[in-house]
């Protein structure tokens, strides 16, 4: 990329509260630009509300318009047979209407398996070119766009015609992988190059490349969405934030014994072993250096008092340079709860830049990435075979896996079958492998699972020892499409897996059984051990103690050898209190069926001591 030209992009993730106690965001922010005061309004622009301009020109296999009055509209994304969950972009005007370019679909006819058998089969391009625009008067000048896109072989590029001769192309979003994508509201910033800036008779052209790159699996796919189209004048100091974390992702993991991912959801013990790290990944796209650039951070806790703040060692950023920084202190939270945390940068030229937020949870036992927002959903159970869905977690400090938890799309069936795998990551081969190590017994769907989180728990802990782990929600074979896992938020490279069981399911190139990696995350949760304290042991309350059943519907019996007067306490996983109640009887029968499901920590407590353990409800 020379200095005129270049192509950054980035993401925005704003989730809503819709589940038990709090969505967690993902890895990106509410905001999704961030300027310099001096930020010039847009001189031209198009966002598709009366669809694709009648002056531009489109090519055979075509890009084409989803709105409110075409079908499919504007809800729907790709109509691929491999486009994973299939959402529509995200943009600020999504609701009048996109532009799409849908590869996937074209080649294969929404049917998998079907290579070739579409109605504009691959290898194809995608080309859009606009009318003339008229850049008279402008010296410097960057195109601004929702861009939500996802590859396999398939390349994004926007080329730059002057007078209708061909000038220069710029490639957008080259640094994706195989099989990655962009989130659903990601933005792009793609500066003009210079030869282009002034000129009278300007015309872009956006460019679905899935001829040029290909592999022995074929050419093209996935797709390619665009919507909110503004041209501004580029602005002397314009920084833009690439990406924010708090794991640790591109630099702080160095210092740990996991790989830096964002836990939205982390049990205390884990995070006292892995605080908190705050990194950001920051962008020069205006016309000249930033000097004194770096990151800063300040975390909330629920009643939004603030309990952290740190900020980055400074820097000078070259003109079109891309740097990534670490927050000069860890976060290690005393008290379960919800965290907010507000990332924004900061220059000499640049005082602040709009604040990127994400939220995370410290919990007493559940360990999960999603943002608890349910979005699309992977079919497991299939017509064409059983496969499997996962997530990897880092465990920083020895603990024990007791359960998985996952959100099961709306769609699936009462009566199908699932179960929950519990495995070892190794690394040591330099690739990934993964080791079997326990296997829950199959889960029968009841009618309320639908939409919601079902628990299952192993026959007994599994202890871990620090290392990488991964947990997955399995399904078989069936007449029919059985059931699903809903996703929520991005996931990092090679997190999070499918597995394709070789029974004709054919994700991809690989020989089967094989693992793919996917972008988004798969709502499926670890739960950890059991916590014992305060002299806690089995002749507590003079005699044994059983809770049964557990898991179950919320209505379990607590039984003693004995008669003897205890406190009953119940917290939900955030330590607040949800029950309470005391008795002297040597069955106690206890009502959490209106409860929502999950895990809880029961509480006994008396003269002789106090007795804590975990109960799910299912």
């Amino acid at each position: 990329i020379s200095i005129c030209a270049l192509a950054i992009s980035f993401s925005a993730i704003a989730q809503q509260a819709s589940q038990t106690f709090t969505d967690a965001k993902g890895k990106k922010s509410h905001e999704i630009i961030l300027y310099s005061n001096e930020k010039s309004a847009p001189f031209w622009s198009e966002d598709f509300a009366n669809g694709i301009p009648a002056a531009w020109t489109n090519s055979t296999a075509p890009w084409v318009y989803r709105g409110p009055s075409t079908s499919p509209n504007q809800n729907t994304g790709s109509q691929g047979a491999y486009a994973s969950a299939g959402s529509p972009i995200a943009s600020a005007t999504a609701s009048n209407g996109f532009i799409i370019f849908d590869s996937d679909y074209y080649d294969n006819n929404g049917t998998q398996g079907n290579f070739g058998g579409g109605m504009y089969p691959s290898p194809h391009n995608g080309e859009l070119m606009t009318d003339m625009i008229d850049l008279t008067g402008y010296p410097d000048v960057t195109l601004m766009a929702h861009s939500y896109f996802r590859t396999f072989q398939g390349q994004a590029f926007v080329a730059f015609y002057v007078n209708g001769v061909y000038d220069s192309q710029v490639q957008v979003h080259s640094n994706l992988a195989v099989n990655e994508g962009t989130t659903t509201n990601a933005t792009t910033l793609i500066r003009f190059p210079l030869t282009v800036c002034g000129n009278t008779n300007v015309q872009m052209q956006f460019i679905f490349d899935g001829t040029t790159q290909a592999n022995s699996n074929g050419a093209g796919y996935y797709f390619w969405m665009l919507d909110d189209l503004e041209l501004i004048e580029t602005p002397s100091y314009l920084m833009d934030v690439v990406d924010q974390n708090h794991g640790g992702w591109d630099i702080g993991y160095a210092s740990t014994l996991g790989v830096g991912m964002d836990y939205t959801y982390k049990p205390q013990i884990q995070s006292d072993a892995n605080p908190y790290m705050f990194e950001m990944t920051m962008a020069n796209v205006g016309a000249k250096p930033l000097h004194g650039i770096q990151m800063n951070v300040e975390v909330f806790n629920s009643a939004g008092a603030s309990v952290f703040t740190s900020s980055s060692d400074t820097t000078t950023l070259a003109v079109l340079d891309t740097s990534s920084y670490l927050a000069a202190q860890t976060f290690a939270p005393s008290l379960q709860g919800i965290y907010d945390m507000s990332f924004w940068g900061s220059s000499d030229s640049i005082s602040t830049t709009n604040i990127s937020e994400m939220t995370a949870v410290i919990t007493d036992s559940v360990y999960g990435r999603d943002n608890n927002d349910p979005g699309g959903a992977w079919r497991v159970g299939r017509i064409c075979g059983g496969l499997q869905l996962a997530n990897k977690f880092d465990i920083y400090v020895t603990d024990e896996a007791t359960s998985i938890s996952a959100y099961i799309a709306d769609y699936s069936v009462v009566g199908t079958e699932i179960y929950g795998v519990l495995y070892e990551v190794d690394t040591s081969g330099g690739s990934s492998s993964y080791i079997w190590l326990d296997q829950t017994n199959d889960y029968e769907l009841q009618s309320g699972d639908r939409d919601d989180w079902v628990t299952i728990g192993f026959n007994q802990a599994n202890n871990l020892v620090p290392g990488m782990y991964m947990i997955a929600i399995g399904g078989y074979m069936h007449p029919v499409d059985t059931f699903g896992i809903n996703v929520s938020g991005p996931a990092e490279v090679t997190m999070s897996m499918i597995y394709d069981d070789g029974s004709g399911c054919d994700l991809g190139g690989l020989t089967p059984p094989a693992w793919y990696w996917i972008t988004s995350t798969p709502m499926i949760r670890l739960n950890l051990g059991t916590i014992h304290v305060n002299n806690i042991n089995e002749h507590t309350f003079n005699g044994n103690l059983s809770i049964y059943p557990n898991p179950s519907n919320g209505v379990f019996t607590i039984e003693l050898d004995g008669n003897v007067k205890y406190d009953v306490t119940v917290n939900n996983i955030l330590g607040q209190t949800v029950y309470t109640t005391s008795t002297t009887a040597m069955k106690t029968t206890i009502d959490l069926s209106s409860f929502e499901k999950g895990i809880y920590t029961i509480e006994l407590k008396n003269n002789s001591g106090t007795y804590i353990d975990k109960i799910i409800v299912e």
